[in-house]
């Protein structure tokens, strides 16, 4: 896109509309990437246990430079601890578990879905005796706001896609 933009005349209206499309794709995309990179901080030790324990053929939920970025985090938030705080504690307090220490994800929040496959009997309120009324059937093409604890098996088949 950027070299036909180049090569189109200056005066044009349409240079101008596709170089706006340009700056907000790339406004979206940062924004998207800040985002996940939010996420990886406030939740780093957990996302790398669940990365240590997830199957050899599954796929991970990070790219490479997530997975370098997380434990990079990791390994600089122990060594700030330590420095700033651990060395100066009595022997049996220099321990600390960051996994127990930093807030787990809250994966009962609710989020956004678009149904790339047909699912039938879900069950939007597991925990509830009466499970029979609350199993849906969600149809392909279809979009949703439904807790995350529901869907995260379909998100990781990819039979759902989040929104």
């Amino acid at each position: 896109q950027e070299a036909n933009l180049k090569r189109a005349k200056r005066g044009d209206l349409k240079v101008s509309v596709h170089h706006m499309e340009m700056e907000r794709i790339r406004y979206v995309l940062s924004s998207y990437l800040r985002c996940r990179l939010v996420k990886i901080e406030k939740f780093f030790p957990h996302i790398l246990e669940k990365e240590k324990s997830r199957a050899e053929g599954e796929l991970s939920i990070l790219s490479p430079e997530e997975f370098a970025f997380a434990k990079e985090y990791m390994a600089n938030t122990e060594a700030h601890l330590k420095n700033v705080a651990l060395k100066h504690m009595p022997p049996n307090l220099q321990k600390v578990s960051l996994l127990k220490s930093v807030p787990k994800p809250n994966l009962d929040s609710f989020v956004f879905l678009r149904v790339l496959e047909r699912q039938e009997n879900i069950l939007v309120e597991p925990e509830t005796d009466e499970q029979r009324e609350y199993a849906i059937t969600l149809e392909e093409g279809s979009q949703h706001l439904i807790r995350y604890r529901t869907v995260a098996p379909m998100v990781a088949s990819g039979a759902v896609q989040l929104i």
